[in-house]
């Protein structure tokens, strides 16, 4: 999905809302920096895809209206950012957890030689297995934050 197409779709659903008298979405916006991004990338030893990048630079991370986005840095040292979530205990070697979706199951990349695929994908815990979700992120980050999964809001 085109970032300019995203944007437009995040602008007409708060229209949306808004016409219908609805409260504007949750949007915690925890916004990474340049500085913020290199840093994770330095930490994770690898390389984020582009438009994951921009997203966390243009809306940030936490809360995004039906998602729960990791945090590019901790916002107050209790909740795990990228860095922490990681590279933790439960972190797994090939695979950079972006946001959590329930039994311990995570959305995120794959890592090839260093860089992150820019398709979302889902970890699951239990199986150990991973399963394609999306082409890449603003696509999983309409669906799935903008739309809660469903075609209509």
């Amino acid at each position: 999905m085109d970032f300019d197409a995203f944007a437009a779709e995040v602008a007409s659903i708060r229209e949306a809302r808004a016409a219908r008298g609805r409260a504007e979405p949750a949007f915690e916006s925890l916004i990474a920096s340049d500085d913020d991004l290199a840093r994770i990338e330095a930490a994770l030893r690898t390389t984020l895809p582009e438009q994951y990048k921009r997203f966390l630079r243009v809306f940030g991370g936490g809360g995004f209206v039906y998602l729960d986005l990791v945090p590019p840095i901790s916002p107050d040292g209790r909740q795990a950012g990228l860095i922490e979530l990681n590279s933790g205990p439960d972190s797994k070697p090939g695979f950079v957890a972006i946001a959590p979706c329930g039994g311990g199951d995570y959305w995120g990349f794959v890592t090839v030689d260093g860089v992150c695929e820019e398709r979302v994908t889902v970890y699951s815990f239990v199986d150990g297995d991973f399963t394609f979700e999306a082409d890449d992120f603003l696509t999983f980050a309409s669906w799935w934050g903008l739309h809660g999964g469903r075609d209509y809001l």
